[in-house]
């Protein structure tokens, strides 16, 4: 913030202000001698021409209405609130706007702020004063000059707490590990959803907001509290207008790498880690703790796995709509491949943590897609085997009962999955999984089926979004392993599981061994 306003200018603004409301209550005294002289001229009229019994109808001409209207007298003393509290507004305004204070500001506390300087109690007595202390502190106090070097001074005082407090709504909000009760820590990625509209457009409102408040934290810390604060703002605009259409694409300056994908959402990298430092600093200050790692301490490496079985067994069914995005991903060549050649043995596949099989379902059905193929179903059913073999792991009895009931699977086994031995299976093609989300037990399923794998083969499983971004031991590690297999994550849409109890944000994991 920069330094407190010079006390001539602040003895400049109160004095404008107050020769403003003299010159407002000079000009009611004018309107209110206009108002008696425009009543006398109306009982003069009548002496003149007394109402007519024709009753000629003129009054409602706009010209008539705009004559009778020309003077109206307000109530005085609502003229006086009204004049006090729009100066005062704008007198305000332009105070802060001089300290720079909004600049440490994120968008909430700036709206906090401005709704503070617009609020003007109206609940007055008879005698037009304010009936508690309470209401009259709700907002800004009166301009004067003790008023407005006391309130600068108190802004002062809590410019470093207004700035951390800044960082940690916008850290918190965008920082899906975040836990109010935890040890917080910034880690290299933030992820912004609904970034872009439908048609690969920059959202305006709160996105944009988001990306200038971080922007706004990283510029300050660099000492640059003078910048614009929009320079990711103008890049994506830039580098991606001139085109239409949802689409992928990435982008690089000073703070940021951006990548962008085609569900609207966005991944911010961060590249200055010596900025991310003094963010979590800030943070831990905030906070009044350490910095942790937003986790109970999960840094166990891969090959330690939970022994306890989730809470609830970690049962979230798979919404068909998540299913579809696992199986049929932007054309069928991405997703998962469900049939081979008439001359090639048939293929095999695995549902770890199976549930109903809605996935494991989808691995028997003939896809919906080879209706529209060239040739239509016919040809490909001639040219393609589909009798693919698929097995089923579910620890719940009352499920893998249900599995069994249906018919249609090559065996159903009842166990725990991570407690199989991959030596006792024949490898499999494809595993297509859903596993148990909490506390990372998704990476010790997908790891340990990962063993199952014939060489080639490929695993697509859904994940919880924290293994994109988590910095512990084991989510990091996986990352790496992912990369070196040269497989994907993609986001699967927010609240794709919100219909089977759970907003958990979900990502789709593809590996081959």
């Amino acid at each position: 913030m920069s330094a407190l306003i010079p006390r001539q200018t602040v003895e400049q603004i109160v004095d404008a202000r107050n020769q403003t409301l003299i010159l407002y209550a000079d000009a009611f005294k004018a309107i209110a001698a206009a108002d008696a002289a425009v009543k006398a001229a109306h009982a003069m009229s009548r002496r003149a021409a007394p109402r007519s019994v024709n009753n000629i109808s003129y009054e409602r001409a706009p010209e008539v209405q705009a004559f009778y209207g020309a003077v109206k007298l307000p109530d005085p003393a609502q003229y006086e609130r009204t004049a006090r509290r729009i100066l005062d507004i704008e007198c305000w305004a332009h105070i802060v706007e001089m300290t720079d204070l909004e600049r440490l500001m994120d968008r909430e506390a700036k709206e906090q702020l401005r709704a503070q300087m617009r609020y003007v109690p109206e609940r007055t007595d008879r005698n037009g004063q304010l009936i508690t202390e309470d209401e009259a502190a709700k907002g800004m106090p009166p301009i004067t000059v003790e008023n407005i070097f006391a309130t600068l001074e108190r802004f002062r005082q809590d410019a470093g707490l207004i700035f951390r407090r800044g960082i940690a709504n916008v850290f918190s909000a965008l920082d899906r590990r975040f836990r109010s009760h935890d040890g917080f820590k910034v880690g290299s990625r933030i992820i912004v959803t609904r970034m872009f509209s439908e048609s690969g457009r920059l959202e305006w409102g709160r996105t944009r907001d988001t990306l200038i408040d971080v922007e706004r934290v990283f510029s300050i810390l660099d000492g640059h509290p003078e910048a614009s604060f929009q320079s990711t703002l103008h890049m994506l605009e830039r580098e991606r207008g001139g085109s239409w259409g949802a689409r992928q694409s990435e982008h690089e300056n000073e703070y940021f790498r951006v990548r962008c994908f085609k569900n609207g959402n966005a991944h911010l990298w961060f590249r200055r880690d010596d900025l991310v430092e003094k963010v979590n600093k800030l943070l831990a200050e905030h906070y009044g703790a350490a910095v942790g790692d937003g986790q109970a301490q999960e840094e166990d490496p891969l090959e330690n796995r939970k022994t306890t079985i989730a809470k609830r067994f970690g049962f979230f069914p798979t919404p068909d709509e998540a299913a579809e995005h696992l199986f049929n991903p932007n054309g069928w060549r991405k997703g998962v491949i469900r049939f081979a050649k008439k001359d090639s043995p048939r293929l095999r596949f695995l549902e770890p943590s199976a549930g109903t099989g809605n996935l494991a379902r989808r691995c028997i059905a003939r896809p919906s897609h080879l209706d529209s193929w060239s040739g239509g179903r016919a040809r490909y059913e001639a040219e393609y085997r589909f009798d693919n073999i698929v097995d089923c792991v579910e620890i719940q009895p009352e499920l893998a009962a249900r599995l069994r009931a249906d018919g249609i699977y090559n065996r159903i086994m009842c166990a725990d999955f991570l407690t199989l031995r991959p030596q006792d299976f024949e490898p499999y093609d494809t595993i297509v999984m859903n596993p148990p989300f909490d506390r990372e037990r998704d990476i010790d399923h997908v790891t340990h089926a990962l063993k199952f794998l014939r060489p080639g083969g490929s695993l697509h499983a859904i994940m919880s979004a924290g293994t994109e971004f988590r910095e512990t031991k084991k989510s990091q590690a996986f990352r790496d392993l992912v990369a070196k297999l040269g497989g994907s994550i993609d986001d699967l849409p927010a609240g794709s599981f919100s219909e089977s109890g759970t907003w958990c944000n979900t990502i789709i994991v593809r590996v081959t061994s």
